[in-house]
C-alpha cells in the first residue's frame, strides 16, 4: 500500500486547506474505481484509521478501494485557526457539526474528481457519524453505502452529562474554551476505562497505543493532541436527548455498528438511531469484547470483516452480534 497526503481548498474558509490522506494499492495503474472515505471523531484526526499495525485503510485497499481519511479544519494536518496557538480559555468553541459537514462535502467532491467515481462509500466514527449524517440530511450526498461506527445520536447519557456539565449544575454546560488537549496518558486512561477485562492488554496491544499517538503527534507542536471544542456543544445536545440531525433523511443502505462495551456510543442510542433512519436497508451489529476504540483493539478484525461484508453486499447485511 502507498499513502500520500493531499491538500484541498476549503469552500467555506478562503485560504484554509483540508488534509486528505490517500491510500492505494502498490503498482496498480490508475485508480481502483471504488472509493471509501473515513471520517474521524471528536478528538483524534484521520490518521486514526491508518495506525501502523492496525490500519483500517490498509484493509480497505486490500478490499479493492482507494481509501481516504479526512482531517476537519482544526484537526491534524488541516488548517488550524490562530486561536489554537493561544490559551484555550482565550477563545470560543469552534467547529460544530455543520462546519465539519462542509469539510466532508469538500472531501467527497475532491475524491469523486480524483478517483473518477460518481459516488463514494463512507465509514464514520463517533462524532463523525453526526457530522456525516448532518451533511447527508442537509444536501445531496453522493454516498452509496454508509457505516455509522460507534454513533452518537440523541439518547440521554447521564455519565457524559455529568462529565460535561458545571459541577453541581447538571443542566448547564461547563464553559469549554476554544479547544482542548489530550496527552497519551489521558488517552490511555480514557480508553482503559471502557475495557471490562481484568487486564487491558487482553483487549489491546500497548504497541498500538504508542504507534497511534506517535502518528498523531506528527501534526502537533508539542506532546498533546489539540482538538476544537465546538464538538462539545454538539455532544451536549445529543447526550441530553436532542439529535443534531434528522435521521429520517438518511436513505442509503446503512450499517450501525458498535463495540459491546462502549459507554459513549451506547446500545440504547444506537438502536434509537437504527429505528429513526429513513433507510429501507439498514442493520445493527455489535462487536463483543470491544470498546469505543474497537478499531485499534484485538477485535478490530471482527469489526473490519462486518463492515467489509456490508460494503460488498446488495442489502444492508450484517448480523446482530460478532
Amino acid at each position: 500500500m502507498t499513502t500520500q497526503r493531499l491538500t484541498i481548498a476549503s469552500s467555506a474558509d478562503p485560504g484554509a486547506t483540508l488534509s486528505l490522506r490517500e491510500a492505494a494499492a502498490v503498482g496498480r495503474p490508475g485508480h481502483a474505481g471504488r472509493a471509501l472515505l473515513f471520517v474521524h471523531g471528536a478528538t483524534y484526526p484521520g490518521v486514526m484509521f491508518d495506525v501502523p499495525g492496525a490500519s483500517w485503510m490498509a484493509r480497505a485497499v486490500a478490499d479493492g478501494y482507494d481509501a481516504y481519511a479526512l482531517d476537519m479544519r482544526g484537526y491534524g494536518g488541516s488548517s488550524r485557526p490562530d486561536c489554537m496557538a493561544e490559551a484555550p480559555e482565550a477563545g470560543e468553541p469552534f467547529c460544530r457539526a455543520e462546519d465539519a459537514a462542509v469539510d466532508i462535502a469538500d472531501a467527497i467532491t475532491a475524491i469523486r474528481r480524483r478517483a473518477g467515481v460518481s459516488v463514494v462509500d463512507v465509514v464514520a466514527w463517533s462524532w463523525g457519524t453526526m457530522t456525516t449524517a448532518f451533511h447527508i440530511a442537509h444536501g445531496d450526498a453522493a454516498i452509496r453505502r454508509l457505516v455509522l461506527f460507534a454513533p452518537v445520536y440523541g439518547t440521554k447519557n447521564p455519565g457524559w452529562i455529568e462529565g460535561l456539565s458545571e459541577p453541581g449544575q447538571p443542566n448547564r454546560l461547563r464553559a469549554p474554551g476554544a479547544y482542548r488537549t489530550e496527552t497519551q496518558a489521558q488517552a490511555d486512561a480514557r480508553w482503559a476505562a471502557q475495557i471490562t477485562a481484568a487486564r487491558s492488554d487482553a483487549w489491546r496491544d500497548p504497541a498500538i497505543l504508542a504507534a497511534w499517538f506517535e502518528a498523531m503527534l506528527a501534526d502537533e507542536p508539542g506532546n498533546a493532541v489539540r482538538a476544537p471544542n465546538g464538538v462539545l456543544l454538539d455532544l451536549w445536545s445529543a447526550f441530553n436527548g436532542r439529535p443534531r440531525y434528522d435521521a429520517a433523511r438518511i436513505s442509503m443502505p446503512t450499517l450501525v455498528i458498535r463495540g459491546g462495551a462502549d459507554t459513549t456510543a451506547t446500545r440504547a442510542d444506537a438502536l434509537a438511531l437504527l429505528d429513526a433512519l429513513g433507510a429501507r436497508d439498514k442493520a445493527y451489529v455489535e462487536i463483543a469484547h470491544a470498546s469505543h476504540f474497537a478499531l485499534l483493539e484485538h477485535r478490530r478484525h471482527a469489526l473490519f470483516d462486518q463492515v467489509s461484508a456490508f460494503l460488498k453486499s446488495d442489502g444492508a447485511g450484517g448480523a446482530h452480534g460478532g
